[in-house]
């Protein structure tokens, strides 16, 4: 059976379809979802030949049938963490994003307010010495870390950027985000700067990008800089409001982007468009800080802005994800799988995406990982505020090379421990 509901919400849409009885569930699971991804996958007709039965559960099946390359993305969890994440802002961990060094030093890039990292004043550029008396190794961490289950239990060693060793023992619990990490307006030359730190485009980042954008049109703000280097993606209706807010004012009516499906659902294919926020701002350029971790929906705004406005990236270019996902669930609600194939990809008004490569940069700069976000001297920001033309001097300082390292799955779009 193949009854499908589709509703266009985000990047992920909703769908859902049934299967047979508890006996037979996990054979008819995984052929359902080998017909699903035979039916609405983007790369449908490159899918090989497989018994969906010889996979232990469906998210091996998605695993291994995926086309990579290019499809990095395709995965199975569950319903509950994908609701969770998408419209509670929660996950399951402790609270913080991490990267590694190139001589393997851990470092934490950000945390969230709710993490009781935060409440002990651990932070950004803080160094993970060990955990449960092991160093951390890219091969090693994801078992150290532990399974995304609330009481999972770790000691932790930190040391901070001034070289002060602390040990903490932490457990795991529901974290609430808050996607935009810092916000500030700078003074510069008589110029007012808007700044912020965007992690993900979800539900509740709605709410918290209209907040700054009030704040930002109330100020005066008359540049911008968008941090998206950690912003792995999410919702495709959150990233069209970042878009309004930032180039509503001169591309009211424009097409934002449009869909394209494979040709068995070409029937969906359509047309996103511009509108105006009463927050959004009246600038003609806006700059955007990324990194190999700014991805997705971050992609589809920085793309859809450019045939608009001047649009300069700082930083190192982009992911390369130009396509999206829906989600498709059982109507059983017994059966707690969400599969999120790639079902389609987003081209801009000039007919531009593609980008598998990722967006190259205007300007090459450090992920200053030692640094906090919104410090002028901070290599990112201070590139970007040098681009600008406002004043700010060059700073010359030995950088740090760092891979972020994230989970898999819906783990590694939330891109967060």
């Amino acid at each position: 059976m193949n009854r499908f509901k589709l509703a266009i919400l985000l990047l992920l849409g909703l769908a859902a379809f049934t299967s047979c009885e508890d006996d037979e569930q996990k054979v008819n699971v995984n052929k359902e979802v080998y017909n699903l991804m035979k039916d609405w996958y983007y790369w449908y007709d490159q899918l090989p030949n497989v018994d969906p039965n010889s996979y232990p559960d469906p998210v091996e099946l998605v695993k291994a049938i995926r086309v990579n390359p290019p499809d990095r993305w395709s995965y199975v969890t569950t319903k509950q963490e994908l609701d969770a994440y998408y419209k509670q802002a929660a996950y399951i961990g402790f609270g913080f994003g991490s990267a590694f060094t190139a001589d393997n030093k851990l470092i934490i890039t950000f945390v969230f307010n709710t993490s009781p990292l935060y409440a002990n004043g651990i932070g950004r550029g803080w160094e993970i010495v060990s955990i449960d008396g092991q160093t951390p190794t890219p091969d090693n961490y994801t078992s150290l870390i532990g399974p995304s289950e609330v009481g999972v239990t770790k000691t932790f060693v930190f040391k901070s950027p001034s070289g002060q060793t602390t040990q903490h023992t932490f457990s795991k619990a529901q974290i609430e985000m808050n996607t935009v990490l810092m916000d500030s307006v700078y003074t510069i030359n008589g110029k007012k700067v808007g700044y912020f730190v965007l992690k993900g485009f979800i539900e509740k980042t709605a709410t918290e990008l209209e907040t700054v954008f009030q704040k930002f049109k109330n100020a005066g703000v008359s540049e911008l800089i968008c941090d998206l280097r950690y912003n792995n993606g999410g919702q495709v209706n959150v990233s069209q409001l970042l878009g309004n807010l930032i180039g509503g004012s001169i591309a009211f009516g424009r097409v934002f982007g449009q869909y394209i499906h494979n040709n068995k659902h070409s029937d969906k294919n359509s047309y996103l468009y511009f509108s105006t926020n009463q927050y959004s701002l009246e600038i003609q350029r806006a700059v955007f800080i990324t990194t190999s971790s700014t991805a997705s929906a971050s992609e589809l705004v920085i793309n859809a802005l450019k045939p608009h406005m001047d649009v300069v990236l700082v930083g190192s270019k982009t992911h390369g994800k130009p396509v999206g996902m829906y989600t498709f669930q059982f109507n059983d609600p017994s059966i707690d799988w969400a599969i999120v194939p790639v079902c389609f990809s987003i081209r801009n008004s000039n007919n531009e995406g593609d980008y598998y490569d990722g967006i190259p940069v205007t300007v090459e700069a450090a992920d200053d990982i030692f640094t906090p976000f919104g410090e002028v001297t901070e290599s990112s920001l201070n590139s970007a505020l040098n681009y600008l033309g406002l004043g700010t001097k060059a700073v010359t300082k030995s950088y740090v090379t760092a891979q972020p390292i994230t989970g898999k799955g819906l783990y590694e779009e939330i891109g967060a421990w």
